[in-house]
């Protein structure tokens, strides 16, 4: 019998998938009754492995070990514009605590697991049994040391050091750019806990993952736009630092006559945000790198004295919702889970505000836990009908204020009653003393 293909040969490998394209796995090999019986369930990468390429259950680490490759299958969803995005994060490898701390990237198990990965795109479509769903995308190799290596090395270094300083339990989805620590366990207050090697507290499982944002890159082909930051295998950090260099204590002014952008009109709104954009993209309207690592620019205006003119708001939240969720289904909590690029100006003496500092910024573990006893907070009291909410004088942190067109601007509470549209805010002298640590 003649192989279907050379498993010693990565070109051979990648010809061989060239067969799902456009394909369902139904349509392209015979599957087993039990198979076909289980209708939606089961795992679509396990049933490629093992009936479209054969592969044996091994212990090895990797799919295609003769030619250190490994195999990815994932979803992807069609939008309204025809492009197709990540359904979810790229899951990569468990993190085993104990084991991380001892090694160094070039022989780590992530680093030889994922250096060359087969990654193939099907289109997730709920209710359709798993080996229905149509592989919409040719597939992708991808190789680690071709993309953004420098930043991925960083990712994996401070996971690493994070779980080395004992705190393996308060990772967070953004401490990192591009290579993640998510969660991987059943979530809730019944999950059983991953020892750590250098504190006697448990952590939660999790394993390294590719964001959602980074695998969308990767499927629209931005990794080499020109007008991003050309890095030339400096992290994303060192490059931002460089760009914004020669910048640092001009006016807006002065910044938009160097670069020649300048404001629409007076309700040019998020002006000073598209104008660092343009800083930092050469000219262009976003910073891929910054898309792909799913990093939010926010301006942060200071005083003559260094502290912040105003709170900073987060997307405003439904009364109706809120008492349905759990903290970590939550898009407060989503969003503290990120990273984010702080822009910052001051005012001189003169009253002219002037470019300060760029920060790369992810809320501390104890800080999310107060953000997490506030969200809690507003939720009791939603429930409760309570009408005033959780005041800037009672968290550290965080607060609820009103965020709406005026005072019209209102939407319904559980309770049937109306009231003032709501958003979390983090408090301006939490982001005075963010600025004075960093």
């Amino acid at each position: 019998m003649t192989a279907k293909y050379d498993a010693t040969s990565v070109d051979s490998i990648v010809g061989y998938a060239h067969a799902l394209t456009g394909k369902t796995l139904n349509e392209v090999v015979t599957l087993p009754h039990q198979v076909e019986n289980a209708k939606n369930k089961g795992d679509l990468g396990g049933l490629v492995e093992a009936h479209f390429f054969d592969l044996p259950k091994t212990n090895s680490d990797l799919d295609f070990p003769a030619a250190s490759l490994e195999l990815k299958t994932t979803g992807v969803k069609k939008r309204s514009d025809g492009r197709y995005q990540a359904k979810e994060r790229l899951v990569l490898t468990m993190i085993n605590f104990m084991d991380l701390v001892g090694e160094s990237w070039l022989t780590s198990n992530f680093y030889k697991k994922c250096k060359l990965m087969l990654i193939l795109f099907y289109l997730y479509e709920k209710d359709v049994p798993v080996f229905d769903q149509r592989f919409v995308l040719p597939p992708f190799l991808y190789k680690l040391d071709e993309h953004d290596a420098a930043t991925i090395k960083q990712d994996w270094e401070y996971i690493k050091q994070k779980v080395a300083d004992g705190k393996a339990h308060e990772l967070s989805e953004g401490d990192t750019f591009y290579l993640g620590a998510c969660r991987k366990g059943a979530g809730g207050p019944d999950e059983p806990l991953r020892k750590q090697p250098f504190s006697s507290e448990g952590a939660k499982a999790r394993a390294f993952s590719f964001k959602t944002n980074y695998l969308n890159a990767l499927i629209e082909g931005h990794a080499s736009s020109s007008n991003g930051l050309s890095r030339e295998g400096k992290t994303i950090y060192e490059a931002t630092q460089e760009r914004f260099e020669p910048y640092l204590g001009l006016s807006l002014e002065e910044i938009s006559n160097r670069i020649g952008y300048f404001k629409s009109g007076p309700n040019h709104k998020g002006f000073v945000r598209d104008l660092m954009t343009r800083v930092l993209a050469r000219g262009g309207s976003s910073v891929p790198e910054l898309d792909r690592a799913g990093i939010e620019m926010k301006t942060i205006r200071l005083n003559k004295n260094g502290v912040p003119k105003e709170h900073m708001s987060f997307p405003g939240f439904k009364f109706t919702e809120i008492v349905e969720e759990e903290w970590e289904q939550s898009s407060f909590f989503e969003k503290l889970e990120s990273k984010f690029l702080f822009i910052v100006f001051q005012e001189d003496r003169a009253g002219i505000e002037r470019f300060r500092q760029a920060l790369y910024w992810n809320m501390p573990y104890e800080d999310r836990l107060e953000a997490k006893r506030v969200w809690e907070d507003t939720k009791n009291r939603v429930q409760n009908a309570v009408s005033i909410m959780p005041k800037a004088s009672e968290s550290y942190v965080a607060h609820v204020r009103p965020k709406g067109r005026d005072g019209t601007d209102k939407i319904i509470t559980p309770h049937g009653s109306f009231q003032m549209k709501q958003c979390f805010w983090l408090n301006a002298k939490y982001l005075e003393q963010v600025l004075t640590n960093n």
